[in-house]
């Protein structure tokens, strides 16, 4: 079946949410270094980055100390059955954009919003100017019982953050930063997004992907 990537690949240049730090990316060893007769030549390196970069997931613990860190969250929760919903120049999500949806968002676990605003990857405003969701709307998809919402802006809201605050509250899991949406043509399909087993941590960095049915 076909596989759509969803996910920014992670670069030096890899803008992070602002005032995180940078990513880097150190190469520790390589297999054009010269002088290393006594063994096999590798390459290797190391990164550091915010958990909260790129395409990444949410976990309860994100922004309640006593619910789920992302080591804890059920796999199962990560992949599945999803709908997208294609919502572009929609500044504002609220409950009456998502309302003619319901019996589909609540007959999978899985939400996937796409408002094309992944086309302003690396532009200015990409970070102050994205998409929300309302709180209402937040409610209706904890009402619909859905288990993961994933969004291709880098954040579902902003201060004081009442969509976090609703979604979380109620154990569902946020995928910010996709991409690619619109290569999914049919709005139900199936979606994974898994994240590292990060001990006692609020988010992870994923690689996410759409499975196409042929």
């Amino acid at each position: 079946m076909p596989l759509i990537d969803l996910s920014h690949p992670l670069t030096d240049d890899t803008p992070p949410f602002p005032g995180d730090p940078a990513v880097a990316i150190k190469i520790l060893q390589s297999t054009d270094q010269t002088g290393r007769e006594e063994r096999q030549s590798l390459n290797c390196a190391q990164i550091t980055l915010p958990i909260h970069c790129a395409t990444h997931i949410d976990a309860p613990f994100h922004f309640y100390a006593d619910r789920a860190t992302i080591d804890q969250i059920p796999l199962a929760d990560c992949a599945g059955p999803a709908y997208k919903i294609d919502l572009c120049e929609c500044p504002v999500i609220d409950e009456i954009d998502l309302a003619p949806h319901r019996d589909a968002i609540a007959g999978h676990p899985h939400l996937i919003i796409n408002t094309g605003w992944y086309e302003q990857w690396r532009q200015p405003g990409f970070f102050s100017e994205h998409p929300v969701l309302t709180a209402a709307a937040a409610q209706l998809i904890v009402d619909c019982k859905v288990r993961l919402i994933g969004v291709d802006f880098p954040s579902v809201d902003r201060p004081p953050h009442p969509a976090h605050l609703v979604l979380l509250g109620h154990d569902v899991l946020i995928v910010e930063n996709l991409t690619n949406l619109a290569e999914i043509g049919d709005n139900a399909f199936t979606f994974s997004a898994i994240p590292l087993a990060i001990a006692g941590r609020d988010g992870s960095p994923v690689r996410a992907f759409a499975t196409i049915a042929e």
